[in-house]
């Protein structure tokens, strides 16, 4: 049983750790996507088994999610918001019957003019791909894992 001593969070919670002691359950390990979600499978380095999804969690910043945010405008500015993309590849034809020719980078200001602050919704599509290389943490004497962020 754990005893929390007196004292603010910090405190109680260095308390916890010395009490418990290290975990010697708990290992990092490097790994591959092999295929991502839905049907996800892992090959995690140094082992000749494929994990799947039943044996690995993926934590949410690692999968497609929608996250709501506030955006607020700076006080007192009159100046339109402006977004400025630096370094892309246009891609122009010359008619519609053409293939499409990739010309030399651009550097373009688009000028979205002003918004007001506000609640958004947010999407973020960059989930695992195959061929991303993970860190894992195992646990459960190696039964379970846990994929940690890409590396």
């Amino acid at each position: 049983m754990i005893k929390l001593i007196e004292g603010n969070g910090v405190s109680q919670f260095r308390d916890v750790i010395k009490q418990l002691g290290h975990n010697v359950e708990v290992d990092i390990e490097y790994a591959t996507i092999i295929a991502p979600p839905p049907a996800l499978r892992v090959q995690i380095d140094n082992m000749k088994i494929e994990l799947d999804g039943d044996d690995v969690i993926v934590p949410e910043h690692l999968r497609e999610h929608t996250r709501r945010v506030s955006v607020k405008s700076s006080a007192g500015s009159l100046s339109p918001t402006t977004l400025e993309l630096n370094r892309y590849t246009r891609v122009t034809k010359e008619t519609e019957s053409s293939a499409p020719v990739n010309s030399k980078a651009f550097s373009d200001v688009f000028n979205f003019g002003s918004f007001t602050s506000g609640e958004f919704e947010i999407t973020f599509h960059d989930t695992l791909k195959a061929g991303d290389r993970v860190a894992v943490a195992s646990f459960g004497a190696g039964q379970r894992y846990i994929v940690l962020d890409r590396i």
